[in-house]
């Protein structure tokens, strides 16, 4: 039996009292805006460059714990120094956001894809609830209109080429497309949250979903088509727990339960497949024909896959009662908490070796930092606390009996 109580109090001590005073200490640039993306072990900063998708996070994850957890004015400051450098130098002339700026802010690439810009929503929406500014609003709703529109376009010109170099599609667009929606609903009329929803879900539903196997894939063909490479049979540990995470929150909304009990399928499946028996921990990548993986890092522990899965195995617990959720549960619990504190310089460790060793020196990169770790820390917490309120099952049932 999971003390879910104990639980919740682990990631609230992980959260608050390690890696959240690690990243309000070490990421702000109060020279030039926003945050550092490129932080030593010890928080110093090795790298000037700033990418948008970062910063964004970093501005959710502070101004969701302002929402969610407690009104510390610390919270709240610094996810404004965040925004405020967004909305001054993450866009070009119309809008659209660029994927990374050196340390003055100016643009030095551009996003390849469209999770850049729903990041920035998801941080927009997210101030705007913490302190009630329109211009929040107004900016992440025409920026959500505007990376629909082109992502829509731009699905169907790919479906319709015939020839010309290979093109994939990425599980991580539609996911992150999906979290934008979620966050922007109170923005949205009904009617069209609705349909750019069922939109998203009928992608990764019908193209990114093996039917055979009930799994995601992380790489298809335009409208779904299967890729016989390693690419195209690779399983994406982290990334698909993340999607179950949003899909659960769609669920939740919408009351949707068999779209909750499939998101929980998944999970405990993937546990399952890339659960290491002998050296635990799960390996951040499946195949699903169980080919060689050609990537030299496949046997590499992520704290990021790690904590997304167990977001969604209390999501399991919470909302379907999943039978294995528990086991799982407990056994990547016991693994995270026991390998990926840094119990000497703060924070957490992003990577470790299959001996369970740092493999960087680093407690942030361009590509990896603050939000991969908060975000599915608080996540757990919230929904462990959720957990502990559960009456046990059959306890409404008995309770009937007896009158």
């Amino acid at each position: 039996m999971l003390d879910f109580p104990a639980l919740s109090a682990a990631y609230e001590q992980a959260l608050l009292g390690s890696v959240v005073p690690f990243y309000l200490k070490n990421s702000p640039d109060m020279r030039c805006g926003g945050y550092f993306c490129g932080l030593s072990d010890t928080g110093e900063p090795f790298d000037t460059d700033k990418t948008v998708l970062q910063i964004a996070g970093q501005v959710w994850v502070f101004a969701k714990l302002y929402n969610s957890v407690g009104a510390s004015d610390a919270w709240l400051q610094h996810a404004r120094q965040g925004a405020q450098f967004l909305y001054q130098f993450a866009h070009d002339n119309t809008l659209r956001c660029y994927g990374t700026v050196d340390r003055r802010g100016r643009p030095v690439a551009p996003a390849l894809d469209v999770c850049t810009d729903a990041a920035v929503v998801i941080a927009y929406c997210q101030m705007h609830r913490a302190t009630g500014e329109d211009e929040w609003a107004m900016v992440a709703k025409q920026l959500l209109a505007d990376l629909l529109n082109r992502r829509n376009v731009r699905r169907v010109e790919q479906a319709r080429q015939l020839d010309g170099f290979r093109v994939l599609w990425h599980l991580s667009e539609p996911v992150a497309v999906l979290e934008a929606l979620l966050e922007a609903q109170p923005l949205l009329s009904e009617d069209d949250w609705k349909d750019a929803v069922q939109a998203l879900l009928d992608e990764l539903l019908n193209e990114f979903l093996d039917k055979r196997q009930d799994v995601l894939r992380e790489w298809i063909l335009p409208e779904g088509a299967y890729l016989n490479t390693p690419e195209g049979r690779r399983l994406n540990t982290g990334l698909t727990f993340r999607a179950a995470n949003a899909l659960h929150d769609l669920a939740n909304r919408t009351g949707n339960r068999k779209l909750a009990i499939q998101a929980s399928t998944w999970t405990i499946q993937l546990c399952e497949w890339a659960w290491d028996d002998a050296m635990l921990g799960l390996d951040p990548w499946v195949d699903q024909k169980d080919s060689p993986l050609p990537y030299p890092d496949w046997k590499q522990r992520y704290a990021q896959a790690h904590l997304e899965g167990l977001a969604a195995l209390f999501n399991a617990h919470l909302y379907t009662r999943h039978p294995d959720a528990g086991k799982w549960l407990q056994r990547l619990h016991d693994y995270t908490l026991a390998h990926f504190p840094d119990t000497q310089n703060g924070g957490w460790h992003l990577a470790l070796s299959h001996q369970h060793k740092p493999l960087l020196a680093v407690k942030a990169t361009l590509d990896v930092g603050c939000v991969d770790l908060l975000k599915p820390l608080l996540q757990s917490w919230l929904l462990a606390d959720q957990c502990a309120k559960l009456k046990p099952v059959g306890a409404v049932r008995r309770v009937g009996l007896a009158r």
